[in-house]
């Protein structure tokens, strides 16, 4: 018999593979699991407050039997107790842009910083005196947004949830 601080073997390494592929077929991660635990680390990090999404018509679920592919989203809004940001997704100007989309935005916050989060990192702009703001040459896909006040350090950032593009 082996004790307890004795190094494991080539038996134990097996037997712990044999356990990994049980849960990985019993009960395996969700595909969006990675992008959901960076998504609530930057929000525990920011002490940010985090914006509702007013259409729930937009949401989609992981169904267990199927799954369910978010449809692109053309225009959203979202609201939060201390601003609201309404987006529109359309496509670029140039047609060898089929690939990238512009977004044109409005905040309540005259002269916010808007910041879209994307899978290849992110872009962001200063909203003009009414609000409105453009950000160009996003890529299609998962986008979240988070909108800080330079003008008011005491408010804390907007952080929206995910949505397709």
């Amino acid at each position: 018999m082996t004790s307890h601080t004795d190094a494991i073997d080539a038996r134990d390494v097996a037997n712990l593979r044999h356990v990994r592929d049980l849960f990985a077929h019993a009960d395996p991660v969700p595909g969006d699991l990675a992008e959901r635990m960076k998504f609530a680390i930057t929000v525990h990090a920011l002490h940010a407050e985090v914006a509702e999404l007013m259409d729930s018509a937009l949401l989609t679920t992981r169904g267990a039997e199927t799954k369910v592919e978010p449809t692109p989203t053309e225009s959203v809004t979202f609201a939060a107790a201390s601003m609201s940001l309404m987006v529109s997704v359309g496509p670029m100007s140039t047609e060898e842009s089929d690939d990238r989309v512009r977004v044109d935005g409005w905040v309540t916050t005259p002269g916010a910083r808007v910041e879209a989060v994307t899978n290849e990192g992110s872009s962001s702009v200063v909203s003009d005196a009414n609000g409105r703001f453009v950000l160009d040459d996003l890529p299609h896909g998962p986008v979240h947004f988070v909108v800080t006040d330079p003008a008011n350090q005491d408010v804390r950032p907007v952080i929206t949830p995910t949505i397709q593009v």
